[in-house]
C-alpha cells in the first residue's frame, strides 16, 4: 500500500510526540510505501527519519484558506495523493481540515468535545473566552464530521464517548506510550537545569488553558505559607510570558520554554516528582514518561487520570491549589510512598500499547479498513 501520514496540522502538544514516535517506526513496515507530511514544527523528526528506504518526507503546514476551510481541499496535499497514487491517509490527530479523496483514518484527541462534565467547565473564563471556545468547538466538530467516519483514540473511555458523539462512526482504540527515544540514551540531548538543593517538580506541557498551570502558583503560595522549611521549585516547559508568577514566588519557578522530545529524558532525570495539573485529556504521554523514568506522579483526581495512572499517582482535588500543595508535600517528604508509586508505575506501563505495538496497530488498522473499502466497491 501507499500510505500518506498526515502531520501537516500539528503545531504543539502531545500530538507531536505521538507523530514523531509513529514516523520513527515506519521503516519497519517494508511492505508499504509512506509519504510523510510534517509540519514546520517537526523538523527534528524529519532529521531523525531521513534515509528510510520506504519513507518519503515533505514539510508542509496545511493552509487555512477558503478552499480548505469551506471545501476541504488543499492543492499541495491533493496533489500528493494524485501524484503518489496514495491508497489511504492516516492523520495522526485531527481535525485535519483537509478532506482526502481516498480512505481517511483520523486520530481524535479533542477531549473538550466529549468530556463535557470535566472540571475544566468550572474554570472562571470570561464570557468572551467561553463564547469563543464554544464557537471553536462547533467548528472542530464540523471538521471531524466532514473528513471521515473512521477514527482512533488513545483511551477506551474516550472511544465510547466519541461513538456517542458521532453516531455511525467506527472508532478503534490505540493507546499512547512514551516515545522510543526514552529507550535509547545515546539519542538523548542533555538539557541542563541550574543546580538546586531541594525538590524539583517537573511539568512537561504546552500552555493550553485546560492544563491549568496557574494552579502551580497557588500551590507554591500554600507551600511557602504552611511549610516554610520545604525547599522546592516548579520546572515548566513554557515561556515566562505564558505563566505569570508573583515576584515573591519567582525563586520557586523555572520556566524553560519549549523543549525537544530528545531533551525530555534528561529533564526527568533531574526532577524528583512529575506534576500534571491537567483538567482535560484523552491521554497524556507524561504519565508513561514519568513511569519509564521512575518518577512519582502527582496529578488531578479525575477519571481519565485515575484510569491511566492507577496506583502510580497521588491524586488531588483538581481545582484546589491547597490540595495540590499538600499532595506534593506528602510525596516529596515520604520516601516509602515514592517507592510504592514508582513500583506501581512500572506495573502500570504494562497496560499500555508500546510504541512498537502502537505503530503496528495503526498500520494494521489502515490495512483492514482499506480491504473493507475494496470489498465494498
Amino acid at each position: 500500500m501507499r500510505i500518506l501520514i498526515n502531520c501537516s496540522n500539528l503545531k504543539v502538544g502531545g500530538g507531536l510526540q505521538v507523530a514523531d514516535s509513529l514516523c520513527g517506526a515506519l521503516a519497519g513496515f517494508a511492505a508499504h510505501r509512506f509519504v510523510v507530511v510534517l509540519s514546520s514544527r517537526m523538523r527534528a523528526t524529519r532529521e531523525r527519519i531521513a534515509g528510510a528506504a520506504n519513507v518519503e518526507v515533505y514539510e508542509y503546514d496545511v493552509r487555512n484558506d477558503w478552499r480548505t476551510l469551506l471545501l476541504g481541499r488543499d492543492r499541495f496535499l491533493d496533489g500528493l495523493v494524485r501524484e503518489k497514487g496514495i491508497d489511504a491517509v492516516l492523520t495522526v490527530f485531527g481535525p485535519s481540515r483537509w478532506d482526502p479523496q481516498c480512505l481517511h483514518i483520523s486520530g481524535f484527541a479533542s477531549a473538550q468535545l466529549v468530556l463535557t462534565d470535566s472540571p475544566y467547565q468550572c474554570m472562571p473564563l470570561s464570557f468572551t473566552k467561553r463564547l469563543k471556545e464554544n464557537i471553536r468547538n462547533r467548528i472542530l466538530l464540523h471538521y471531524y464530521r466532514r473528513s471521515t467516519k473512521l477514527f482512533f483514540t488513545e483511551n477506551p473511555y474516550i472511544s465510547r464517548r466519541l461513538e456517542r458523539l458521532l453516531p455511525g462512526a467506527r472508532v478503534a482504540t490505540v493507546t499512547n506510550y512514551y516515545n522510543q527515544v526514552y529507550d535509547h540514551p545515546e539519542r538523548w540531548q542533555r538539557r541542563e537545569l541550574p543546580p538546586f538543593d531541594g525538590v524539583t517538580l517537573l511539568t512537561v506541557t504546552a500552555p493550553y488553558v485546560h492544563k491549568n498551570l496557574p494552579i502551580a502558583v497557588g500551590a507554591a503560595r500554600h507551600l511557602v505559607q504552611n511549610h516554610p522549611d520545604f525547599r522546592f521549585r516548579f520546572v515548566l516547559t513554557v515561556d515566562a510570558s505564558q505563566l505569570a508568577v508573583p515576584a515573591e514566588l519567582e525563586d520557586h519557578f523555572l520556566r524553560i520554554g519549549r523543549v525537544d522530545i530528545a531533551e525530555c529524558p534528561s529533564l526527568y532525570e533531574q526532577c524528583d516528582v512529575m506534576f500534571q495539573p491537567s483538567l482535560l485529556e484523552c491521554f497524556s504521554a507524561t504519565y508513561p514518561e514519568a513511569m519509564r523514568m521512575r518518577r512519582p506522579i502527582v496529578t488531578t483526581d479525575i477519571e481519565f487520570a485515575r484510569g491511566l495512572c492507577g496506583d502510580a499517582a497521588v491524586y488531588y482535588d483538581a481545582l484546589s491549589p491547597q490540595a495540590a500543595a499538600e499532595a506534593i508535600y506528602r510525596v516529596a517528604t515520604e520516601r516509602d510512598l515514592r517507592a510504592r508509586l514508582v513500583a506501581a508505575g512500572t506495573e502500570q506501563l504494562k497496560r499500555f500499547d508500546t510504541y512498537t505495538a502502537r505503530a503496528e496497530k495503526l498500520i494494521r488498522l489502515v490495512e483492514t479498513e482499506f480491504r473493507r473499502a475494496q470489498t465494498q466497491k
